[in-house]
């Protein structure tokens, strides 16, 4: 059998001398709390009371308090300084009592045998004293960090290579969860030296919410319903990282079957642990990912067999996932697309791609066609080999159904749904490539409303929106199934034709279209009545035009027709580019016209004819050209308001006219002064500027607004009836006066006459004029002059040339009259000589008849 042998400090790694900190400890650690020192106490009282009761029976006493009293201290230095110096200490103790007390015993008179008595008690209470103090340093010191812990020493040599050199972390725990040894296996798992863990408690590195299973443990432990446990708890390192661990725990015991200590072995499963978690987070997300996904989830196997789907997917195809696993194929697939993922399949497998993307048809259980795109990647064991495919499917139906409407939308107008320039620009590129194969001729034919702004400032633009789509359908009627309707802007639409004969063929084609336009359009219960004006351009093999060119050379074409009176066609010609190309440069020459002061305005005298005297002027505008000399209005008023300039021309127009007819005085006392009158264009009349502007034109040139009379031409009034009257009513209400031009040569109804109530009619030079002389002209002027007398109407005759004109006119009773026969358009500084001339030419002109 085995000696048990101590071991200190030099000699075994178990021996852990008291430190100054210990001692501290052990003395907050009071001895008297351990039973056993009160047993010792017990046997030294017994030896004291044997030592009193023989001093008694002799009738003696050895001396006056018991003797024994110094053998108490002799317990102190085992239990608090360990074996080794505790027992040095209670051994120099129990010498020195003996040395102090045996001469006192030796003074009292004692007979051989009470000596030797009194001796040999005291030896044994030494002997008894000692033997229990150390047994108590030996209790003490299983669970005390500052006492030796004792093995075998055979085993020594043992323990300590697999203490201190396994992998395994590893601790000597005492009873009361002290660390009376460590590893470095420990020691680098908590982050600590061994010296800084010996003699703190295990607790202090365990997670606070595991504190309680520890102690749980510990508590098996102690009541000995285990010897060994396992168990997972976590620590907390020096730097505060958690630390999953699972601990086991061992009671080591004595011979005699007391526990001694706890060795506890830990192994770190924070990266196994996390480990598994990422792998049960890796699951988790997968799995959410394939039954949460918006889009179709399939699994299949290596040979493509379904496993699984999500419900995304089972809603798209209809199928549910048991349907889906009993057919040996899938039965969403579209037909004619069963092999477009063979090739991608095939890559996957061969490891040639990691994932493929196609799009491709399914066919939903109803039969309704699915565009998909489906994007499928493959999982691979460790050697490489496929395990199974992932595939997402997405549903792209609406995106193809909007993809294709963008498209559409791109190419196509938005109110007529016809295509726009840009599908149009495609087709005459085609167009042209066909005449390389087949020949012949290709056109393009522009086609404008005439005045559609009318419509619109008319009936509003929703009902001109209308008149367009209304259009846009009779053209499509006639438009061949060769041949391409598009809208190009506005109110403009061109018409591609192809594989034509000739150019009599476009115009054949022109007049069709023109031809839809015979019909009124009735748009909310309004019935409207336009016609277009067509330009065409043809071209064959040998035209080097692009599209820009063509279209420029079509719009050409349709501005000379505008030109020419609208309502018609006109085929293209080059020379008519160099018209339009010198039309755009005196437009933009006009621009600056007013700027350059190279605008003025003439007069021309209105006449009384019954006394030969002027009562006003109307006032026209010359245009003095740098380079070109003058310019005819019948030029540049056309032009003016084809390019929008026409706002700036009347404004200029009212201003210097104003401002001059307030310089003219009356010729007599008995007379006013003349009036001055201006002409006002369609755009103008009706634009909402031309109020503001007639009442800051009379507060800045202060003319009388009696002596300011507005000309318009009866188609001007008549394009909208009732703006027109609300316009002539609020002239008439700032005091000035309504001229009706050009009177019948429109529609010269009498209720619109009666609804505009114009104070002056000027009667159409083509009545008057020798030229056109005729029976029904002259009855016409005669019946316009009776009709202008009975509603108390100034009549003015224009273009009078002669005197027989003048004689007729007088005859007839007509009240003003103008023309050349009594003085051209004169400038302003010349109005003041003007009088006496326009005299003397009617005097010669008219006294022969006035005779």
């Amino acid at each position: 059998m085995s000696k048990k042998a101590t071991f200190d400090s030099s000699t075994s790694p178990f021996v852990a001398l008291p430190t100054r900190k210990l001692l501290f400890r052990r003395l907050a650690d009071p001895l008297w709390l351990d039973r056993r020192f009160w047993l010792a106490l017990l046997l030294v009282a017994g030896i004291s009371s044997i030592h009193i009761g023989l001093s008694l029976s002799f009738g003696e006493r050895m001396t006056t308090f018991p003797n024994f009293v110094w053998i108490l201290p002799i317990l102190a230095p085992i239990a608090y300084a360990g074996l080794v110096f505790g027992l040095i200490g209670s051994l120099s103790i129990a010498f020195a009592a003996i040395i102090a007390i045996v001469p006192g015993e030796l003074l009292i008179s004692h007979t051989a045998s009470e000596l030797w008595g009194a001796g040999s008690i005291c030896a044994i209470a030494i002997v008894i004293a000692i033997m229990v103090s150390c047994d108590l340093g030996r209790s003490r010191s299983t669970t005390d960090p500052a006492t030796t812990v004792e093995v075998l020493p055979e085993e020594e040599q043992r323990f300590r290579i697999a203490f201190e050199d396994t992998m395994v972390a590893m601790a000597v725990v005492g009873l009361d969860g002290h660390l009376l040894r460590v590893n470095r296996s420990l020691s680098t798992m908590l982050g600590y030296s061994p010296n800084e863990l010996i003699g703190t408690n295990f607790l202090d590195y365990t997670h606070p919410d595991d504190r309680q299973l520890t102690l749980a443990m510990n508590n098996e432990l102690a009541i000995g319903k285990a010897d060994q446990l396992s168990y997972v708890k976590r620590l907390i390192d020096r730097s505060g990282r958690t630390i999953t661990a699972e601990v086991s725990r061992s009671l080591a015991k004595d011979n005699r079957g007391v526990t001694i200590y706890i060795v506890a072995s830990l192994r770190d499963l924070t990266a196994e642990r996390t480990a598994e978690t990422r792998i049960v987070e890796s699951e988790q997300r997968f799995r959410l990912a394939f039954e949460d996904n918006m889009a179709g989830m399939v699994l299949h196997d290596r040979q493509g067999n379904f496993v699984d789907a999500n419900e995304a997917f089972c809603t798209m195809v209809g199928y549910s996932v048991k349907e889906l696993s009993e057919h040996t194929t899938a039965p969403f697939l579209h037909p004619d697309d069963n092999e477009l993922a063979t090739p991608q399949h095939r890559r996957l497998l061969s490891g040639q791609a990691s994932s493929s993307r196609i799009v491709t048809r399914y066919l939903h259980k109803n039969g309704d066609v699915i565009h998909v795109e489906v994007a499928r990647s493959v999982a691979r064991d460790e050697h490489g080999e496929p395990i199974f495919f992932v595939s997402s499917v997405r549903d792209i139906t609406g995106e193809r159904s909007l993809t294709e409407q963008l498209s559409h939308q791109a190419t196509h107008d938005s109110l007529t749904g016809l295509p726009n320039r840009q599908f149009l620009k495609d087709r005459v590129t085609q167009a042209h490539d066909k005449l390389e194969l087949s020949g012949g001729y290709n056109a393009l034919l522009l086609l404008d409303i005439d005045d559609f702004k009318g419509v619109n400032d008319t009936f509003g633009h929703y009902t001109g929106d209308q008149l367009l789509v209304g259009l846009a359908r009779r053209l499509e009627a006639v438009t061949r199934a060769s041949d391409t309707l598009s809208r190009f802007a506005g109110d403009e639409f061109v018409y591609l034709a192809e594989g034509l004969a000739s150019s009599a063929d476009a115009e054949a084609l022109a007049r069709r279209l023109l031809s839809v336009l015979d019909t009124p359009f009735v748009l909310d219960q309004s019935t409207i009545q336009r016609s277009a004006t067509v330009g065409t351009v043809v071209w064959d093999i040998r035209s080097d035009k692009g599209y820009d060119e063509l279209i420029q050379a079509a719009d050409t074409a349709m501005y000379e027709a505008k030109r020419q009176g609208k309502a018609r066609n006109v085929l293209y010609t080059p020379d008519m580019s160099e018209r339009a190309s010198n039309s755009f440069k005196l437009a933009q020459e006009l621009g600056l016209a007013v700027t350059n002061n190279e605008l003025a305005m003439h007069y021309q005298p209105l006449v009384e004819l019954s006394s030969g005297r002027i009562v006003g002027f109307e006032s026209l505008m010359r245009w003095h050209h740098p380079t070109l000399g003058t310019v005819s209005p019948e030029i540049f008023i056309p032009l003016a308001e084809q390019n929008n300039l026409i706002l700036k021309l009347d404004s200029f127009a009212m201003n210097r006219a104003s401002t001059v007819a307030a310089s003219w005085e009356a010729g007599t006392p008995d007379r006013a002064p003349p009036y001055v009158t201006i002409n006002l264009s369609a755009r103008h009349f009706h634009d909402p500027t031309l109020l503001p502007l007639l009442e800051q034109t009379l507060a800045t040139t202060n003319l009388a607004p009696e002596r300011l009379v507005l000309e318009i031409t009866e188609s001007v009034a008549l394009q909208d009836i009732d703006s027109a009257i609300r316009v002539i009513n609020h002239i008439k209400h700032l005091g000035m006066t309504l001229a009706l031009d050009d009177f019948g040569t429109g529609y010269s109804s009498l209720s619109y006459l009666a609804k505009l109530e114009p104070n002056v009619i000027k009667i159409d030079r083509s009545f008057v004029s020798p030229a056109s002389k005729s029976n029904y002209a002259q009855r016409s002027v005669e019946a316009i002059v009776s009709l202008c007398r009975v509603l108390g109407i100034t009549v003015l005759a224009e273009g009078i040339e002669t005197s027989v004109q003048l004689k007729e006119l007088l005859h007839l009773g007509c009240d003003l009259g103008q023309g050349f026969l009594f003085s051209h358009a004169i400038p302003a500084d010349q109005i003041q000589p003007a009088e006496a001339l326009v005299l003397k030419n009617w005097q010669e002109a008219a006294e022969p008849s006035l005779r």
